[in-house]
C-alpha cells in the first residue's frame, strides 16, 4: 500500500470514528464529507444486497442499534450516500438525546496560535497521518523529516512545530545532557554538517523543543553558507505553452485547480480532530 492509499485510508477511519465521538458538528462533518467528493475512488458505490441492507429514510426507524448496523455497514461500503445518511442518524440521535450520543465536549480548537501567524499553513500529508494516529515517537519522526526537507523555509518548519504542539501534549521532553546527549554549540563558526548530524542524533535522545530550535538555526546557517546538502530546492511549476488560437479559455472544474477549499483552510485554523480531518483531505486533493 502506497503512502497515498494509505492516507486515503486512514482518512476513511478518522470519518467513521468522529461518527463516534461526537465531537463534531454535523455541517463539519457534511463539508468534509463534500470536500471529499473531489478525490478520486474516495468513495464506494453505494450498494444495496443481501449483505449491504439499504439505509431508512423514515426516522422512526433510527436508534442506536440502527446506527450502529450502519456504520458497520459502512466500513465495507464507504458511499458518500451512507455517510451523509449516518450524519443526519447521529445528528437526530443526540437531537433526541438517545442514550450514548451525547453530545461531547469540545477540547484541542483554538483560533491561532498567540506567538505565530500561522495563516495559510498547510501541514505535510505525512505529519498530519503521524498526528492523527497519535503515536508520539512517529510524530517525531514525522517533524525530523520536515527538518529534512529542503524544499522548506525555516519558518515553514517552526509553524509546522507550533501546530503538531497544539496536538501532541506530550511532544516534547525537558532538555537534559547525558551520554546519548551532549551540549549545543552556540558558536556559529564550529557548525557543520558533522555537527548537524551529531545534534540530530542527541535529538533523538533527548527530544527537546530547545534542540529542535537549535537545529532549526544551524540548518539555516548552513543552507547561507552555502554547505552541500543544505541548498534550499525550489520546485519551480510547468509552465503551459500559450494556445495560438485567441478564443477565450473556458471554465473548467477540475478539482486540483483548487486543491485547497476556503472551509478546509478554515478548518486547518479550527484545530482538533477537524484540522486533523482537513489536512489528510488536503493532502488527497
Amino acid at each position: 500500500m502506497d503512502d497515498k492509499s494509505k492516507t486515503r485510508q486512514s482518512l476513511r477511519q478518522n470519518l467513521l470514528e468522529q461518527l463516534t465521538r461526537n465531537e463534531l458538528e454535523g455541517d463539519e462533518l457534511r463539508q468534509i464529507v463534500a470536500s471529499s467528493a473531489a478525490i478520486a475512488d474516495f468513495f464506494d458505490d453505494y450498494l444495496v444486497n443481501e449483505i449491504f441492507a439499504a439505509i431508512e429514510p423514515d426516522e422512526l426507524d433510527w436508534n442506536a442499534g440502527y446506527f450502529d448496523r450502519q456504520r458497520k455497514l459502512a466500513q465495507n461500503n464507504f458511499a458518500e450516500k451512507r455517510i451523509s445518511h449516518l450524519i443526519d442518524v447521529l445528528e437526530y440521535l443526540i437531537r433526541n438525546d438517545i442514550a450514548g450520543f451525547a453530545k461531547a465536549p469540545v477540547t484541542g480548537r483554538t483560533e491561532g496560535t498567540n506567538t505565530m501567524n500561522m495563516q495559510g499553513y498547510l501541514p505535510g500529508a505525512n505529519l498530519a497521518r503521524m498526528v492523527e494516529q497519535g503515536v508520539t515517537s512517529m510524530v517525531r519522526s514525522a517533524l525530523i523529516n520536515e527538518l529534512e526537507n529542503n524544499r522548506l523555509e525555516d519558518n515553514e518548519i517552526n509553524k509546522a512545530v507550533a501546530w503538531t504542539q497544539e496536538r501532541v501534549a506530550d511532544l516534547f521532553v525537558d532538555y537534559e545532557e547525558n551520554s546519548l546527549a551532549g551540549k549545543m554549540n552556540n558558536d556559529p563558526s564550529q557548525w557543520d554538517a558533522d555537527y548537524y548530524d551529531l545534534q540530530t542524533s542527541y535529538l533523538n535522545s533527548n527530544f527537546a523543543k530547545v534542540r529542535f530550535e537549535h537545529l532549526i538555526t544551524v540548518r539555516n546557517s548552513l543552507r547561507l553558507h552555502g554547505v552541500k546538502g543544505f541548498e534550499h530546492i525550489i520546485i519551480k511549476p510547468k509552465t503551459q505553452p500559450k494556445p495560438k488560437s485567441q478564443t477565450a479559455p473556458r471554465p473548467h472544474s477540475d478539482a486540483s485547480s483548487h486543491p485547497q477549499p476556503g472551509f478546509l483552510r478554515i478548518a486547518l485554523m479550527a484545530g482538533g480532530a477537524l484540522a486533523v480531518l482537513a489536512a489528510l483531505v488536503i493532502s488527497l486533493l
